[in-house]
């Protein structure tokens, strides 16, 4: 066991809880290392099962692709804070302008309170990470740098009512929404840590999301909201077959919250209807090296 963390009030690998101990869970499959985000104690994510190794072996030698456990969170949710909820810089304008005091404040809070609902919405997947469909929590899967064990990129599945809206952060679990406008597989949170964009890494993420909730939840559509002021990420979803659907554009705009130091996200429903899921032998992984280095463009 390692020492108590002190140097972190909020420590992904003592559970998220402060002044905890590190308490071993049982790991479903091979754990992943990865160094918590602030004191550096080890954390583990789960691997995703056998079944799904190509979904993983796209990524490998260079990134490990698992599941968030509860030991994981508070990495997550620094990652999530990161890359939604920090004033909006492009990549070329250089080193980020360190925050004000009040700032900083307002960070942390925004990270603890992620981190919070990251907590609500996995739920019970925290203690047994599994990638099959659930109607009581969400799935999040990380991606993680081998040599380094830093998490570079999250994305979050879940089944969500088919209304366009925008999930809250402490959502109510699908399984109490079987009366709605019928539930579907939603894609939400995918992120790339800064510094390891444009790497394409956020479009295999994106493969594997689909392949699994074709394969392993035997569904045929994929939902998620893309902020049409975002336009790398509109253009991702475009190249990749997301049908927007601006007929639910009221209900992403009543929906949405504004962000400290963004415009407002001008939010937009959007649909995939997925293939069959290749057989395993068929899935090849690319080339290490189109993960490895930034090409001209994402």
């Amino acid at each position: 066991r390692p020492p108590l963390c002190v140097s972190a009030p909020f420590c992904c690998a003592h559970g998220g809880r402060e002044g905890s101990l590190w308490r071993m869970r049982p790991l479903v499959a091979a754990a992943i290392p990865s160094p918590c985000c602030r004191c550096g104690a080890p954390v583990a994510l789960v691997a995703l099962p056998a079944r799904h190794a190509s979904l993983s072996s796209q990524f490998a030698p260079i990134f490990a692709l698992g599941l968030v456990g509860e030991d994981d969170v508070s990495a997550a949710a620094e990652l999530l804070v990161d890359s939604f909820f920090t004033p909006l810089q492009t990549e070329d304008a250089g080193p980020a302008t360190p925050l004000t005091s009040a700032e900083s404040a307002m960070r942390e809070e925004r990270r603890r309170l992620t981190a919070r609902g990251l907590e609500w919405r996995l739920g019970s997947r925290l203690q047994a990470p599994t990638p099959a469909l659930a109607l009581d929590s969400s799935l999040l899967l990380a991606l993680t740098h081998v040599q380094t064990g830093e998490m570079v990129a999250t994305a979050e599945l879940s089944l969500r009512p088919r209304d366009g809206r925008l999930p809250a952060e402490f959502a109510v679990p699908p399984l109490f929404l079987l009366h709605s406008a019928g539930l579907a597989p939603y894609l939400c949170n995918l992120a790339v840590r800064r510094g390891f964009r444009r790497r394409r890494i956020a479009r295999r993420l994106l493969s594997s999301c689909e392949r699994l909730v074709s394969s392993e939840w035997q569904q045929s559509e994929l939902y998620l909201h893309v902020d049409l002021l975002n336009q790398a990420a509109a253009a991702l979803y475009r190249s990749e077959g997301y049908e927007p659907l601006p007929g639910f554009d009221r209900a992403a705009a009543a929906s949405s919250i504004a962000l400290p130091g963004r415009p407002r996200a001008l939010n937009r429903y959007h649909v995939k209807r997925l293939p069959p899921a290749p057989p395993a032998a068929e899935a090849g992984a690319p080339p290490a090296a189109e993960l490895g280095a930034p090409p001209a463009a994402e």
